[in-house]
This record gives structure tokens, sequence and C-alpha cells, in this order.
């Protein structure tokens, strides 16, 4: 006689069994059911009555669609769950639901490159970079007006990137936020 056993979790057929028929058919997670043929993609699983096939994607890379950070690989029959996908984000993507696609989310990338711009930079640095960009001697007429500035200017040993001195001296310089943080950016590899 011909049996045919089946995982106990996953009700995945596992091997045809010839077996005695004296043993009967009582063997647990048995049938004499033959299965299924095999199809690419798909797991042969036993339903208690019959055999079914069932979508199986297990070892494949998914993605979280609320945190395109977590991946994950599949560890389970059947169809991928509704909060994961098996198309592969970009690093600024989010889930569209509408689309079901990844898409970029402007904020994301603002936000990442806004954090590539240095905090700070040595006054070295910014005394160079201005240097290059013709705008030193203006800086300095500038700073030659207040005190304060001066002291900050000649003893400081680094400009910080949100210090009141840099968002004047923007201002008086007629440079936009852009310009600063690219300042910034530029002097920083000097």
């Amino acid at each position: 006689m011909i049996v045919y056993k089946y995982d106990t979790q996953t009700k995945e057929f596992i091997e045809e069994l010839r077996i005695n028929e004296a043993y009967g058919t009582n063997l647990p997670f048995t049938t004499t059911v033959k299965p299924l043929a095999k199809k690419e993609g798909f797991a042969v699983c036993f339903n208690g009555t019959k055999w079914e096939l069932v979508e199986d994607n297990r070892n494949k890379t998914i993605y979280v669609k609320e945190d395109v950070t977590k991946i994950l690989k599949v560890d389970y029959l059947g169809k991928i769950k509704d909060e994961h996908t098996l198309l592969i984000p970009k690093q600024f993507d989010k889930w569209n639901e509408v689309s079901k696609s990844w898409v970029e989310d402007d904020t994301l990338k603002k936000e990442y490159e806004k954090s590539l711009i240095p905090k700070t930079i040595t006054l070295r640095q910014a005394r160079l970079y201005l240097l290059s960009i013709e705008l030193l001697d203006d800086l300095e007429n500038i700073i030659s007006q207040n005190r304060a500035y001066q002291i900050e200017w000649e003893y400081a040993n680094q400009i910080e990137r949100e210090s009141p001195l840099v968002k004047i001296l923007g201002q008086t310089l007629n440079l936009n936020d852009e310009q600063i943080d690219n300042m910034f950016m530029e002097a920083s590899k000097i």
C-alpha cells in the first residue's frame, strides 16, 4: 500500500511511503490520496481531505511597507502578507498604497541631505573657503564693525552652522540657507 506523508505544521507533502497493509492507514500525518504534481512557486499541501497548491515564497526577501529599513525573509507558506512586499525600495522611498509601489519621499531625502551638512567647521576652513569665493574681505569688513563679531571671529576655534553670527553674516552677504549649507559642505572638505 502507498501512503503520502505530509509535514505536521505546514501540511506540505514530504514523501511517498510503501507500507505493509497490515498496518492500515492509521499512520499519523499520512493519506492515501495521491498528491498533485509539483509546480514552480508552490508547495503541495494536504488540507485534510485533498491536496492543494499553496503559494511558496519561503526564503524570499520581503520589505515592510511601513518601514523601508526593515528587511525580512519569508518563513511561511501562503501569499505575502499585506504589510509586506517583494518590491525592492530605494533609500528614500515610501510605500504608496494607491499605486501599490514605492515612491520617492522628498521630505525624507531632504532630511537626509540636511543631516550630511556639517554642524561645525573650523575657522581656518571658513576663512579659506570664503577666500576662494572672494567673500573673505567683505566678511571681515562687516565683522570689523561689531566688537562681539570680532571676538568670535578672532578667538573661536570653530563656527557652528546654527550660530547667530552665521545667520547675520549670511543675511549681510545676501546668502540664503542653501548657499550657507553649501559653504559648510565645501569648507569641511578643506
